[in-house]
């Protein structure tokens, strides 16, 4: 059973992650579906799960969220800060929005949700001024959520991903506080 609930949105909860979760995260980050679009190409093992919880999902540099659709897990949604140069979060007030969901849940809305409720959370209560975002030039229905949310395509790192046998772009997207204010009226 996930824990308990830190933020609810429409269609779903985010949830903090606990041990429990690691066999569902686990399972999710070793499907082709998942890893391939988040350009993480090695497969994860019990052990690598344990440290991946212990050092990224349980660290003190960023908030990790298990994203649950009627207390089932789907996905994870999460906001790292970045610690070192021009772009440090405590200096630039600016944060890294990613998100993966399990493949049997894609197109069901509950991407655009937790990502709209871990923006709101960035601005509102962490009173960050942009959050960031970079994905492969391949992952449409990535481009599509961000833009839906008010994302703004802000440069290209050309040829800076490989996958499936070829050199993609990263698309870097970015959303300001003061245009996410403006979008919610």
């Amino acid at each position: 059973m996930p824990g308990p609930v830190f933020l609810r949105g429409e269609d779903v909860t985010l949830r903090p992650i606990e041990r429990d979760d690691l066999e569902f995260i686990q399972r999710v980050m070793n499907d082709p579906t998942v890893w391939r679009p988040a350009l993480d190409i090695d497969p994860t093992n019990d052990a690598q799960i344990e440290e991946f919880y212990d050092n990224v999902l349980s660290g003190t540099d960023g908030v990790h969220c298990l994203v649950c659709a009627d207390e089932e897990p789907v996905g994870v949604v999460s906001l790292t800060e970045s610690q070192y140069g021009p772009d440090e979060t405590s200096r630039a007030r600016s944060i890294e929005l990613a998100y993966w969901l399990a493949p049997e849940h894609h197109g069901l809305g509950y991407g655009s949700d937790a990502a709209r409720q871990m923006v709101q959370y960035a601005f509102e209560d962490r009173n960050l001024r942009r959050v960031y975002a970079q994905i492969g030039s391949f992952n449409g229905a990535s481009a599509a959520l961000l833009e839906s949310l008010g994302f703004q395509h802000e440069g290209t790192l050309r040829q800076a991903a490989w996958y499936r046998g070829e050199y993609h772009d990263v698309l870097c997207y970015g959303l300001l506080r003061d245009e996410w204010q403006q979008r919610q009226g």
